[in-house]
Formats: structure tokens, C-alpha cells, sequence
């Protein structure tokens, strides 16, 4: 009977560590539990942190902040006459290729050629901000971001190109003075230590007081005028695409010229060779 009663203290007390054991572990299993939410919630309070930091911009530039732009990229358009509509097709995908390459955080900026000195200078800087391709999952909505990026960036600045993608009907091509008065009037451009990039859609045929190719102007007698010494380095650096519009040269001496003056005229300017690229329709 002793013996009986013996045992089952002994079963007793046995129950009772091993219920105290169980408890142990489930109270540090729950401390480990709240310290993993403690971790995930702050490790999502500095990504959000971080990617506030990151994805700061200017509400009109959408331009970085307070960094600045990465880049910079200034368009001139010069279209005397109007383009044929594989011509226009082309040019626009040419044109929105040139905005999809670029690095998030580029500048962008656009000009005409024009022979009223009012129509001179620079649109409104506007930077290309984040899309949704490299939005965080986890602290970021992808569908707010890419709306965004289309009605704030994308859509505004294709709307300017097409209304800038129009025939002039003008008599005379100042493309050096308005090439000049765009880089002059985009915001920064001149200064910035960053990539740059001239992106050129002409026919190349200047025509003005400066200079004429319809009045047998080439890179010689430029260079012996008293204009040439008004070209500066403000292009040092700078990459240069040229797209060029196919246009009759009646009245030009010699066409071959026009990549000549050009060849010269940027590097002079101090910018890379300019890359050309001729917008066909046959």
C-alpha cells in the first residue's frame, strides 16, 4: 500500500514539471513569435523609410529631391514641312524609344526651330520618375506608381511631342540660334556635370543671316566669318542624335556639305561625334 501511494506522488509531481515544462515553451515560443513581428514590422518601416528617401521628387519637375536630375536630354525639332505619315510614325517611335532608354531620374526638355526669336528656348523641364517595373512589392502599390508615371510623365510629354511634330510653313531655319537658345533655357543644362544628350530631328539645312546653305555657305566660310567666334563649348561632353528629315536641297550648291558643316560644327562644340539616323519613307 506504501508503495502504491509512493508511486503515485511520484506520478504526480512528475505531471506537474512536465506541465511546467510545456508552459516554459509556449511562453518562449510566443516571445519569439512577437519579437519576429516586432523584426518585420520595422524592417517594413525602414524599407518604406528607405524607399521615401529613394523616391523623393519635386511635385512640378517630378524631378529628383533633392539630389537633382541624373541626366539630361534636350530635344530640337525643326520641320519646315510636313512630314509624311510613315515619316511621323517613325519619327514618334524613334522619339519615344529615346524616353524609354533613358534613366529614371533624366531631364527632358524641348525646342523648335523657328525664324520668330519668340518661339525660342526650352518647354518646361520634366524628369522621367519610378515605374511600376521597379516598384518594391512590399512597401510600394505598382498600379499607383505606373498611374503616374503615364498621366504625370509619359502622357504629358508625348502630347508635346506631337504638338511640337508639326510643319512651321517658315522661310527661313535658324537651327544653330535655336539649338543654342535650347540648351541656354533648359534648366541647368549648361552647368550640369552629369550625362547630356542633343537629340536633333532637322533636315540640316540652316538657313539665316549667320549662315545659309541656299547662299553657298559651308564649314569654310563660316569659319573665316566674323560669327564663328561666337560658338562656345556649351555642348562639351555631350552625346548628339541626329534624325534627319529627307527634304529637297534645290538651291543648295552642294549637298554633301551639310554633313561637313555639321561633323565640324559639334566638334567644335566639344560634343561627341553625332550619331545620324535618316527618317525614310521609301
Amino acid at each position: 500500500m506504501a508503495r502504491g501511494k509512493i508511486t503515485r506522488r511520484g506520478s504526480s509531481r512528475g505531471s506537474r514539471r512536465g506541465a511546467s515544462s510545456g508552459g516554459g515553451a509556449s511562453t518562449s515560443l510566443l516571445a519569439l513569435g512577437a519579437l519576429a513581428v516586432v523584426a518585420a514590422l520595422g524592417g517594413a518601416f525602414w524599407w518604406s523609410s528607405k524607399d521615401a528617401a529613394t523616391n523623393a521628387i519635386d511635385p512640378q519637375t517630378l524631378c529628383p529631391t533633392p539630389a537633382g536630375p541624373v541626366g539630361m536630354t534636350a530635344i530640337l525639332l525643326d520641320l519646315t514641312d510636313p512630314l509624311s505619315p510613315a515619316q511621323h510614325s517613325q519619327l514618334m517611335a524613334w522619339l519615344e524609344d529615346e524616353i524609354d532608354r533613358a534613366p529614371r531620374g533624366t531631364q527632358f526638355t524641348m525646342g523648335v526651330v523657328s525664324q520668330d526669336r519668340a518661339k525660342w528656348g526650352a518647354t518646361d523641364p520634366l524628369c522621367k520618375p519610378q515605374d511600376a517595373t521597379s516598384a518594391n512589392s512590399l512597401t510600394q502599390n505598382a498600379r499607383l506608381i505606373d498611374t503616374r508615371y503615364r498621366d504625370r510623365f509619359l502622357d504629358p510629354l508625348k502630347t508635346r511631342l506631337e504638338g511640337m511634330v508639326s510643319a512651321s510653313g517658315a522661310d527661313r531655319s535658324p537651327i544653330m540660334e535655336s539649338l543654342q537658345a535650347l540648351v541656354s533655357d533648359s534648366a541647368g543644362f549648361v552647368t550640369f556635370d552629369g550625362p547630356r544628350r542633343i537629340v536633333v530631328v532637322s533636315d540640316l539645312l540652316q538657313h539665316s543671316d549667320v549662315l545659309s546653305f541656299y547662299r553657298g555657305g559651308d564649314w569654310d566660310s563660316f569659319r573665316s566669318s566674323p560669327d564663328y567666334q561666337r560658338i562656345g563649348t556649351t555642348l562639351d561632353g555631350t552625346e548628339v542624335q541626329i534624325y534627319q528629315v529627307p527634304r529637297p536641297t534645290e538651291g543648295v550648291k552642294d549637298p554633301a556639305v551639310l554633313e561637313d558643316f555639321w561633323m565640324n560644327y559639334f566638334e567644335r562644340q566639344g560634343s561627341h561625334i553625332p550619331s545620324v539616323k535618316r527618317l525614310g519613307d521609301l
